[in-house]
């Protein structure tokens, strides 16, 4: 148990401990989120970092590390500021709580006083209540009592005067000891009462005192809950501005680097189109005609490269996250754990494999006529080591040929697969394909 003198220290003490925490009237606010809806907010800002970092393929992975993690920052940031707001609302409940119970636990102990210092009395009430019925049970004992008969009195008097005048004094001594029974009775009883409502404030004291500490260790975690969240956030403004300066520093360096990229990319997609064009003469067909319609393919034709589907980044237009600039993603991105395999989409003849600039360790797959047109699909991105055909190999639908990996201009395991009509430029979207 804690004295009260002790809780009010603590009490103070706390607020003024916490008072920059404080700063800026963060009572209990509307504001102050939700915990679960903060864990929601958080999972919806991962998805959309994920999101980021398949729009980033092509980055140099310093530049789009630098990027997603400011991203983060940027995102985490609203959520750090209403975490703070919801542990100083909890603090100042938890505060107000303990605040009022030092102040119950006040009254009650003045209470407390109040009923001791009337026991005390009661106390002295009763000892003279109790030396006046002595008083008045000696004078019976001595005939004098109040309770004399009427006709004693009148045969011991020596005239009517003296009859008169004693029985008048008979009288008044009756109504003495009535005054003095009655003081004695009524004093018992008022004792008895504040016994029993000393007891019950004693009780009640040492119940306060137990919430109170209870309140004070509340509180108490409540305020290191806030000056915590407070640190973070701070932290967190602090790392943003850093953060900043490296992303520029990084992309002026990443310049550079994505020219060199688009050479080697610009060599990929020439070396492709020469093995197509030799795949074109093998099975006697003609280039590809810009903005033909596609071939009909037979159902079933195509099946998936993944045993589970799950795009991360469409076929398609898409914006650069850092630069603001349109390009097209030439295939789909599937998530995957690096290491899944990845089985030919369709029956084929391995026409490459090896490294592809920003592609990474690929497989691509000549499928021949189908429907009067050259069909093949690329394999990107593969593990180190995890190319399991080779050129020349002749592969049917859904047999292994790669583990997926985050080789080349990727942000991460995936799988980036495409399918293409004639040429490295006919490629389509291959989630129609795929059944």
């Amino acid at each position: 148990m804690v004295a009260l003198s002790r809780l009010r220290r603590a009490a103070t003490g706390a607020v003024l401990a916490f008072g920059l925490v404080l700063a800026g009237g963060a009572g209990p606010s509307n504001a102050a989120r939700d915990k679960d809806e903060l864990e929601r907010q958080r999972a919806a800002n991962q998805e959309q970092i994920d999101q980021l970092r398949s729009d980033l393929e092509g980055t140099s992975v310093a530049l789009a590390e630098a990027y997603l993690s400011l991203e983060a920052a940027n995102k985490e940031l609203p959520l750090a500021q209403a975490t703070l707001e919801a542990a100083q609302a909890e603090f100042a409940g938890a505060q107000q709580e303990y605040e009022e119970t030092v102040q119950a636990l006040a009254r009650a102990e003045s209470q407390k006083a109040e009923v001791s210092a009337q026991l005390e009395e009661d106390v002295e009430l009763a000892r003279e209540s109790r030396l006046s019925l002595g008083a008045l049970a000696r004078d019976s004992l001595m005939g004098r009592a109040a309770g004399d008969s009427e006709l004693l009195v009148l045969l011991g008097a020596s005239s009517i005067d003296d009859a008169a005048r004693d029985l008048m004094a008979a009288e008044a001594a009756a109504r003495t000891r009535t005054s003095v029974i009655t003081r004695a009775q009524q004093s018992a009883a008022a004792n008895k009462n504040r016994q029993a409502r000393l007891e019950s404030v004693t009780a009640q004291i040492a119940e306060l005192k137990d919430k109170a500490e209870k309140a004070l260790a509340k509180a108490d975690a409540a305020r290191a809950a806030a000056e915590e969240a407070k640190a973070e956030l701070e932290e967190l403004k602090a790392s943003m501005e850093q953060l900043a300066a490296d992303l520029e520093a990084k992309k002026q360096a990443d310049e550079a680097a994505k020219a060199q990229l688009e050479e080697e990319n610009a060599n990929v997609i020439a070396e492709l189109d020469r093995l197509l064009a030799e795949e074109r003469a093998k099975n006697n067909l003609a280039p590809p005609v810009t903005g033909a319609e596609p071939p009909p393919t037979p159902s079933g034709f195509f099946g998936r490269p993944l045993t589970s589907i799950r795009v991360s980044s469409p076929f398609g237009w898409r914006i650069h996250p850092i630069y603001g600039t349109s390009r097209h993603h030439d295939g789909v991105d599937l998530s995957a754990g690096c290491g899944t395999p990845i089985y030919a989409s369709a029956a084929g003849t391995v026409i490459f494999t090896g490294w592809a600039g920003g592609y990474g360790n690929r497989v691509v797959i000549s499928h021949g006529n189908v429907g009067g047109q050259l069909m093949f699909s690329t394999y990107n991105h593969i593990v180190n080591g995890g190319i399991l055909v080779s050129t020349g190999n002749t592969v049917s639908q859904g047999q292994q040929i790669a583990n997926v990996g985050t080789t080349g201009a990727s942000t991460g395991c995936h799988l980036h697969f495409e399918i293409g009509i004639g040429s490295a430029a006919g490629v389509v979207n291959p989630m129609n394909y795929i059944s």
